[in-house]
């Protein structure tokens, strides 16, 4: 009866884990022993898990340490007590270790046999037994696992696939949980390449080269590296692609057709525009969209409050969502258009401002959510998380974006026009604009009767209004007729 259950519930699963007579899923945050939920703490979870996916590996108690707590400075206290949590768990006594052991001074080991998802279902060998270097994902991820399935199966058909969305919208974490689907396929390895720190005086084929480790024979000499992967079966994911989209396109051109296998998988807030590209375009994570008062249980099922909740939870270690707090969290999900970063970075207060109060601060001032320092730089705040899309636009673009501010919702194209327009703008300028800016998802489209509308993202409004009032332009553009729902 265990196999049969275990088999359905890993074929619907991307990633579990099976030791002794447990069954770990961490996307569903499952702990099972014989078809029977195991009761752990959250923290205990998440510290099973990491240990799990590294069986064998002494993990380092600084590695344990950011990973699980990686918002706030803790004792190694902690790492003690969810430990000893995690081997009652286990049923695991005095005595020889047959889950953990603990290796002094330096950290922990997980030295039973872990049979992954995928060895159960007989696939291909996985990433980490093929060449590569992509991370483990070390947070939940919520609600995108028909985004990824999608992007994976068109993978399979595609050379080019570009994953396209706003700066934290999620789409490094869904082309990393894709590319590690899809690593086993690929004898040559999946290799992430991080370009966001790669200008225009560095050679793109350069910043690739410099992580793709071929055999000795393919390195020697000065052979370009188009030449070198011709007859390599390699998934190269670029990662951060925006600030340097011409120089990507030009050798993402260059090297599909040098080769013949070599698949790329890319991540930007605009598409290439190449021949062959794939574009899917990621939004913002799913959230209740009636009006109603909605239950906590009801909200608990969208991805964006499941978020919210979660890391509430991970800073405060004691936020539940319930009845009374659950209306201020969707409001808050909805105000930040379920932007994952965002609501990451906003639930964080919670601990020290409740629900309630984030949702006022939140409401009368965007910056006050400023002042993290973990992830890219250009994930530290939400003002640099818009700035950096900000600062790509040309000085035409960036005024047709501020000006876009005036309007608190959804507009037409004929009001864009009439309020970006100037005496050095024509109307077919703010045409050009318009299409820019939603090319680089600075913009968001909708129909309405068989009519495009367009509209800014709540953190878009609000860092372009504050632009808008430093270049001293908002009395002049709010004289200006418009017409907006």
């Amino acid at each position: 009866m265990l196999g049969v259950w275990l088999n359905a519930l890993i074929s619907e699963v991307a990633n579990s884990y099976a030791f002794g007579p447990f069954v770990l899923v961490p996307e569903r945050r499952l702990l099972l022993e014989s078809e029977e939920a195991v009761r752990i703490s959250p923290r205990a979870f998440d510290l099973l898990t990491a240990l799990v996916q590294c069986p064998g590996r002494v993990v380092s108690k600084r590695e344990l340490l950011l990973r699980v707590w990686p918002d706030v400075v803790v004792d190694e206290g902690n790492l003690k007590v969810n430990v000893a949590a995690i081997r009652r768990a286990l049923g695991e006594s005095t005595g020889s270790p047959r889950y953990i052991a603990t290796v002094v001074g330096r950290g922990y080991r997980f030295i039973a046999k872990v049979q992954s998802s995928n060895h159960l279902h007989h696939l291909a060998p996985t990433s980490a037994e093929r060449a590569g270097n992509l991370p483990v994902i070390a947070k939940r991820i919520f609600g995108r696992e028909e985004s990824i399935d999608a992007i994976q199966h068109d993978l399979e058909s595609a050379r080019l696939l570009s994953i396209v969305g706003p700066g934290g919208v999620g789409k490094t974490t869904v082309a990393l949980a894709v590319a590690r689907r899809a690593a086993g396929a690929f004898k040559g390895g999946a290799w992430l390449v991080d370009l966001s720190a790669v200008d225009e005086r560095v050679r793109v084929s350069d910043a690739v080269a410099d992580v793709v480790r071929l055999s000795d024979s393919a390195r020697a000499g000065s052979i370009p590296l188009e030449d070198r992967l011709r007859d390599e079966e390699v998934l190269l994911l670029l990662d951060n692609c925006e600030h340097v989209i011409e120089a990507v396109a030009t050798w993402a051109d260059r090297l599909l057709t040098s080769t013949r296998k070599v698949k790329l998988l890319t991540t930007s807030r605009e598409p290439l525009n190449i021949r062959g590209e794939v574009v899917r375009r990621l939004q913002g994570l799913g959230l209740p969209t009636m009006l109603d008062k909605v239950r906590a249980k009801d909200a608990l099922t969208f991805p964006a409050v499941q978020l919210f909740a979660d890391r509430a939870d991970q800073k405060s270690g004691s936020f539940r969502l319930d009845d009374a707090t659950a209306q201020d969290v969707i409001a808050i999900c909805r105000r930040l258009d379920g932007h994952a970063l965002a609501i990451e970075r906003v639930a964080l207060r919670v601990a020290s401002l409740g629900v309630a109060g984030v949702l006022d601060h939140l409401e009368r001032r965007f910056h006050m959510f400023d002042g993290h320092h973990e992830g890219p730089e250009r994930h530290r705040t939400l003002t640099a998380n818009v700035d950096a899309s900000y600062s790509l636009l040309s000085p035409r673009q960036q005024a047709t974006l501020r000006r876009l501010s005036c309007f608190s919702g959804a507009f037409s194209l004929e009001s864009a026009r009439a309020v970006c327009g100037a005496q050095d703008v024509s109307p077919a300028a703010v045409v050009d604009d318009i299409a820019s800016l939603t090319s680089k998802s600075l913009l968001l489209t909708e129909t309405r009767d068989g009519e495009l509308w367009y509209r800014q993202t709540h953190l878009t409004r609000a860092f372009a209004m504050e632009k808008l009032i430093e270049h001293g332009e908002l009395d002049h553009v709010q004289r200006r007729p418009r017409r907006a729902k």
